[in-house]
């Protein structure tokens, strides 16, 4: 039995989604973590945050380290998406080298925002410059996609949707409602497409899940937790997770506590569709 390794990092649009983030590090990474253990594979879990510099930040370079961390490892791509379109992009969010190493981004920029940038990135065969050389990169292996369903909004108030819906944006929410729409019918769209043809390797999942919201519980404190287990099972000091989560804005009361998914815990079936993904690419591993 080969040893393998596989490095996992979960997508979406960040200031709604630290229920989530949360959830999976704290109650499905340790499981997934020990069943690959188990199967000789190592399970290493990063967050594409926390990996930008300060360089990185200054010089407009997020989006070449958000692409890049996909590029780390195009095994799996988790993408966990709610009713928030996220941050749109504009040319002056994005440096010469970005450009340079991703030509194809003149296409997108300003137009969609950074969680589309990574889903397309990660399905469609990609332009990149390595070493003076363009390659064309091929999709991932295991897309694993979550759509979280909107009846939560009902328990929100005007100030906490800022954080979970298009309000920000101003009088004209429908507009990123509709781009959000959208963008989830794409990637239903290349499933099909993906699925009709024999030759393409990749297997797209897609499931729809609801939140089980909590009035009482501090955003900022689920995202400290996070933090705190993230540079826990990384072997990491304690180098900022306060500042961590003051990048994401002032505390609002009322986050997600649970989730569930087709009348079982949303842990249950994201743990089944990796183990099933694992078991798919690793096949020599659980023989």
């Amino acid at each position: 039995m080969s040893k393998e390794h596989v490095t996992i990092m979960i997508k979406g649009s960040v200031n709604d989604m630290f229920g989530e983030f949360s959830y999976f590090l704290t109650e499905i990474f340790p499981e997934l973590y020990q069943f690959c253990k188990d199967h000789n594979i190592e399970l290493e879990y990063r967050d594409s945050f926390y990996s930008i510099s300060k360089e990185e930040m200054e010089n407009n370079r997020l989006i070449l380290s958000n692409l890049n961390s996909i590029d780390f490892d195009r095994t799996f791509f988790i993408c966990f998406r709610g009713q928030r379109l996220g941050w749109v992009p504009s040319e002056n969010d994005v440096d010469k080298l970005t450009l340079e190493v991703f030509p194809e981004l003149v296409n997108y920029i300003g137009t969609i925002s950074i969680s589309e940038l990574s889903m397309l990135h990660a399905l469609k065969p990609f332009d990149k410059y390595e070493s003076d050389k363009l390659i064309k990169l091929p999709p991932v292996k295991h897309a694993l996609f979550y759509f979280r369903n909107p009846n939560y909004l009902e328990n929100l108030n005007d100030y906490q949707k800022l954080f979970y819906t298009n309000s920000i944006m101003g009088e004209n929410a429908e507009v990123p409602d509709m781009n959000i729409a959208k963008a989830k019918d794409l990637i239903n769209d290349i499933k099909n497409e993906f699925d009709s043809y024999d030759d393409i390797e990749t297997q797209i999942n897609i499931r729809h899940y609801d939140g089980i919201w909590d009035n009482e519980l501090s955003r900022n404190d689920v995202i400290g937790k996070y933090a705190e287990k993230y540079l826990e099972i990384n072997s990491l000091s304690s180098n900022g997770s306060i500042e961590f989560g003051k990048l994401f804005g002032d505390d609002a009361v009322g986050c997600f506590s649970d989730f569930k998914c087709e009348g079982k815990s949303l842990k249950d079936i994201v743990v089944e569709d990796f183990k099933e993904a694992l078991i798919s690419e690793f096949p020599q591993n659980f023989n």
